[in-house]
This record gives C-alpha cells, structure tokens and sequence, in this order.
C-alpha cells in the first residue's frame, strides 16, 4: 500500500525586497528584542540590588579609595537603571530598524548585480 508520491519542485529567484515591510518587519524583531532587554536589566538590578553585589563593589571601590564613595550606589538606584533602560530601548529600536531597512537596500542592490538568490520548494 505504498502510495507513489508526485513531487513537483518550483525553482525561483527572489531578485527583490520591499523596504517597507523589511522595515516593519525589523521593527517588531527589535521591539520585542528591546523589551526582553528591558526585563534582564530591571531583573539583573534586582538581583544584585537583593543579593547586595552592588553594596559589597562599592565596599571594594571604598577600600581602594580611601574615602567613603557612594558613587557606584547613586550610579546603581532604580531611577537611574530605568533611565539607562529606557535609552537602551530607543538606542536598540532605532539602531534595529534602520539595520533591516538597509539591509534590504543592499540585498536589492546585490541583486540586481548578481541575478538574486535562486531558492527551490517541493510539494511533498
């Protein structure tokens, strides 16, 4: 009861990509990249902030120093870390975005050179 299978292979070329949607596309990669950044910063915060690694650095820098240094505690409070965070997402989505727009670009410049990239799919 062995059915023969008729496969059909369609050979293509992609010669060209949209900008816009590559553009859309980079977008909600690097929104959803920027906010998993987002959560490991806020949570590494908590982390080292509860298990007082930011306290015993700055124990360390005291010692070495001489003097009392609260520098590295006012770098480490929450109002800065989410300042930091917030420039990390606007840095990472801009930065993200216009990375997948020219890379787009640059594909179809490419491609209009090389003949694009031949891609091959099979019916199964």
């Amino acid at each position: 009861m062995s059915k023969e299978s008729t496969e059909k292979q369609i050979r293509l070329r992609l010669v060209y990509i949209d900008f816009w949607s590559a553009t859309r596309n980079s977008f909600i990669v690097s929104l959803t990249l920027s906010l998993v950044l987002a959560v490991v910063n806020i949570l590494g915060w908590l982390i080292f902030t509860v298990l007082g690694v930011v306290d015993t650095l700055n124990g360390i820098v005291s010692s070495i120093v001489g003097i009392d240094f609260m520098g590295l505690t006012n770098l480490m409070s929450f109002p800065s870390v989410l300042v930091f965070t917030l420039i990390q997402i606007i840095a990472s989505l801009v930065c993200g975005t216009a990375i997948g727009g020219f890379a787009a670009l640059g594909f179809n410049f490419i491609a209009r050179i090389t003949g694009g990239i031949r891609v091959a799919f099979t019916n199964d």
